[in-house]
């Protein structure tokens, strides 16, 4: 597949018609549509139903889309990195989980950005499980993520974990009335849980029965099923602010302590750029001060 036609394939998905595309690319639509027709051959399926005024993708156009959009902008990363090879310059791109704990890489960031203007840091929120899955893709250069990891895969920088673990109840709920709660005394409620594979065996093992009516892996989302009554939110503390006048929430901390790892990683194969490293060494002196 060329990177060219890959553009072309995008522009016409987001632009939502082939003549549309044509006007953005500055190329005729006949070629256009040609260089579709022969993408699509070379792929042996379709890409687009036809006959409809707008396009609409086939169940292998969207996967290839999903694809295309993860390749152009890992070349465009690529390029960008490559630019002005002489000094610390480019982009890079981090995978975070939600934490208080990740104000360290707040710092670092600072100090990359001032002493290199030429860089630029890219924030991507989400779960263990989509930061993973986006540095094996090579679309993320570092991942901050709680909890285990596969560490022949990854290197790792360890980070002092802070958070709070507990639950998001609204404030007339009765485990407002129990100062610092158990999970035992949690699970007898519908509950609203991370989406990360790894949260529910690990939190429930041996507890007894349970209900997770919904999960998140974004805890903004998971605070409105809160208010809405469809269950409480198991999760960190300090990420959705219940201190205000009027807020309609509360977050009651467990009485066990969070003791699951935080760490920045990054594939052990994988060969970081010039602005990832130097954004590593600026955060391990950050650490150590």
């Amino acid at each position: 597949m060329d990177i060219r036609v890959l553009n072309y394939f995008v522009t016409i998905v987001q632009t939502k018609s082939i003549s549309n595309a044509a006007g953005v690319l500055h190329v005729t639509q006949p070629t256009l549509s040609r260089q579709i027709k022969d993408l699509e051959e070379e792929l042996e399926t379709l890409l687009f139903h036809r006959g409809s005024r707008e396009i609409q993708l086939t169940e292998d156009g969207q996967y290839l889309y999903n694809r295309a959009v993860e390749i152009l902008a890992l070349v465009d990363k690529t390029q960008s990195n490559l630019r002005k090879s002489d000094d610390i310059s480019g982009e890079i791109y981090i995978g975070a989980a939600e934490s208080q704990s990740l104000d360290i890489l707040a710092q670092a960031i600072k100090i990359l950005t001032d002493t290199y203007p030429e860089t630029q840091v890219h924030l991507r929120s989400g779960n263990a499980d989509d930061i993973l899955e986006q540095l094996n893709h090579g679309v993320y250069d570092l991942g901050a993520v709680i909890g285990s990891y596969d560490n022949k895969k990854y290197h790792h920088i360890s980070l002092e974990n802070r958070d709070r673990w507990g639950v998001l109840v609204p404030k007339s709920h009765p485990l407002t009335q129990i100062e610092r709660p158990e999970l035992k005394d949690v699970i007898k409620y519908p509950l609203i849980v991370s989406a990360q594979s790894t949260i529910e065996p690990t939190i429930f093992a041996g507890l007894g029965d349970y209900r997770i009516v919904a999960s998140y892996n974004l805890l903004y989302n998971a605070s409105l099923l809160v208010k809405a009554g469809v269950g409480i939110a198991l999760c960190l503390d300090g990420i959705i602010d219940t201190s205000y006048d009027g807020s309609e929430l509360q977050f009651i901390p467990f009485s066990q302590k969070n003791f699951d790892p935080l760490q920045i990683i990054w594939k052990k194969q994988s060969s970081q750029s010039a602005a990832a490293k130097k954004f590593l060494d600026i955060l391990q002196t950050v650490i150590s001060n």
